[in-house]
């Protein structure tokens, strides 16, 4: 295998040796006396004749331009990098929707209602946590603190 100078530019090959390693075909190929008349008749007796078991008569040679096999790894090279990209792209995507409807929401909505009651709004509907996470946890912890607000507010006033 390896790279080679051709009229045309560089080109890859590939070589695999042909080796007789079956003795069914010496019957044909072994003596000339041996060979099929039909065989003699198309082929003639001067060639292809006195092979040996295990001996190399031949090679397959499979020569490719460079170009070819240098064009299909770029095209492979883009589309792994597009679909890498694409991939990165739908995962940032999803993170930033998760993020949004699990963070950022609530918080918008606890930070309203805190801005309302900061500014006296003390009848102001406390915020419904939904969910087992931290920021529900926040919001529970906030709407407690409302409600001492509240009644320490009317204490006040009594």
């Amino acid at each position: 295998m390896g790279v080679r100078e051709a009229a045309t530019g560089a080109s890859l090959y590939i070589a695999r040796p042909i080796a007789i390693k079956s003795d069914n075909c010496l019957v044909c190929h072994g003596q000339v006396k041996d060979a099929p008349e039909t065989m003699l008749a198309r082929y003639g007796s001067a060639n292809g004749f006195g092979w040996k078991l295990n001996e190399v008569i031949g090679a397959q040679i499979v020569s490719v331009p460079m170009q070819v096999a240098l064009d299909r790894a770029s095209g492979t090279l883009w589309t792994f990098l597009l679909m890498v990209s694409i991939a990165m792209l739908a995962i940032i995507v999803i993170l930033n929707l998760l993020l949004n409807k699990i963070v950022i929401i609530p918080l918008q909505q606890i930070a309203g209602v805190a801005h309302d009651v900061s500014m006296g709004k003390l009848d102001t509907p406390e915020y419904v946590p939904q969910g087992k996470d931290e920021v529900t946890s926040l919001g529970e912890s906030f709407n407690r603190m409302h409600r001492s607000l509240v009644n320490a507010m009317k204490m006040l006033d009594e």
